[in-house]
């Protein structure tokens, strides 16, 4: 009887089985990828409405913003160390419960402080969720597909993007942003209870030995082991800079001020901002299709300098576009070219993937992701503070976008400068560790 048990384990699972069962844990991961975007970009388009609301300063909503970049790249480290040992099925599945009740506060917020606290609980149960979905694509996909599917997991992140951009501002203004937020954290809590019960780790969780490689479980003590081995690699910190100025070029307008740049510019509503805004997202979802397609067949380095030299080219235009008076659809236009272009910033994490290699890849594409998210917050509340000093009564001018967006173009050139001089380095065989 143990013979015929031990060959009915040793048979092969049928492959078409392994690929529906590994497209199903996709799309539950990316669906929750999906919420993390509307989490962090929603706050965009409800600028006016919260500030009129509960009476915050420029600084404060910026706070506001920026608290959800800051608890995210500090927990980005626990949260790769947590996925390489506990895994992504219950480490998500945690993680979207807590963002579904920090949704809930927000929703009920009688005040600021009931706000910041749903904001923060929202954060704390999102952070894991980017590095458990890359995590998976890598255990259940090939190497060579890794940045295909980083594209496709950018794109439908970004899908959550455009959510919140025209059609959150539309949908607030006829339903209230407190509604917005209950139905996200009811959905939140939903697919939280799907990913524990869908989501498997590697394939050979359920029977899938004989189609992907399984990666080796590790203790506690193996995941800090490789944290501090990658902190003295020197050659991990060449992605982690590259990421953190070409994302913080591209976040301060997505996530905080873009749709407030648009109306002091243009002088249109919020909902045409949000319409504005929302070509952003649009432009990371095909950037990032595209470039992550190129990137597996034409190589990663080459495809990310194109994109960040195209990405410093099109902040450095936003000068003359102040000066030309832009219209709605040419400022549309901007928007697109600088999201299609600045998505070239994903192949960083698989730059951090390989050089963590495969045991510690969930820390080390935490290390990259965590670092961008740390100077976008602190960009963010110095962009915020540059505004309150040209504010008059509720009006923002135009003059203190023009100095914060200085800011955004020298990192969006230092990125790419930084992107040359990493691909002279590697050229040339440099020792980088």
């Amino acid at each position: 009887m143990k013979n015929k048990d031990k060959k009915r384990d040793s048979t092969p699972v049928p492959l078409t089985l392994f690929r529906w069962r590994r497209m199903v844990i996709l799309a539950t991961s990316l669906f929750a990828y999906l919420l993390v975007f509307f989490q962090r970009t929603s706050l965009n388009v409800l600028q006016a409405e919260l500030q009129t609301e509960f009476a915050l300063s420029a600084l404060q909503f910026s706070s506001l913003s920026a608290v959800y970049f800051y608890l995210y790249a500090f927990l980005q480290i626990p949260s790769g160390i947590l996925v390489d040992f506990m895994g992504s099925r219950k480490t998500s599945a945690g993680g979207l419960l807590i963002a579904g009740a920090g949704s809930l506060m927000m929703a009920m917020a009688p005040n600021y402080s009931w706000l910041m606290t749903g904001r923060i609980l929202s954060t704390i149960g999102v952070a894991p969720v980017f590095v458990n979905t890359l995590k998976l694509n890598s255990e259940w996909f090939k190497p060579k597909e890794f940045m295909t599917l980083t594209g496709i997991t950018l794109f439908v992140g970004n899908a959550g993007a455009l959510l919140a951009s025209y059609p959150l501002s539309w949908i607030s203004y006829h339903s209230g942003w407190r509604m917005v937020f209950a139905c996200i954290a009811i959905i939140t809590i939903l697919v939280s209870f799907f990913a524990y019960y869908i989501v498997r780790d590697k394939p050979s969780d359920l029977g899938f030995k004989d189609h992907v490689l399984p990666a080796e479980p590790l203790s506690l003590k193996q995941t800090m082991e490789g944290f501090f081995f990658l902190l003295r690699k020197n050659r991990i910190y060449f992605p982690i800079s590259i990421f953190c100025f070409a994302f913080i070029s591209l976040q301060t307008f997505q996530s905080a001020w873009g749709a407030r740049f648009s109306q002091t510019m243009l002088g249109i509503d919020s909902i045409s901002a949000g319409f504005v805004v929302m070509w952003i997202s649009i432009g990371v979802m095909f950037g990032a299709l595209i470039g992550g397609k190129c990137a597996d067949r034409f190589g990663r380095i080459f495809v990310m300098n194109i994109y960040l030299g195209a990405l410093a080219l099109v902040w450095t235009l936003l000068l003359w576009s102040v000066n030309a008076s832009p219209t709605m659809g040419n400022l549309s236009l901007w928007m697109f070219l600088m999201g299609f272009f600045g998505s070239g910033f994903s192949i960083t994490w698989s730059l951090g993937k390989e050089i963590a290699g495969r045991k510690y890849s969930g820390i080390g594409m935490a290390l990259v992701n965590g670092s961008g998210f740390l100077v976008a917050a602190i960009v963010q509340l110095i962009y915020g503070g540059i505004l309150d000093r040209y504010r008059i009564n509720d009006q923002y001018m135009l003059q203190g976008f023009q100095f914060g967006n200085w800011i955004l173009i020298f990192s969006a050139l230092l990125s790419f400068f930084l992107s040359i001089f990493y691909t002279l380095k590697l050229k040339q065989k440099i020792n980088l560790r």
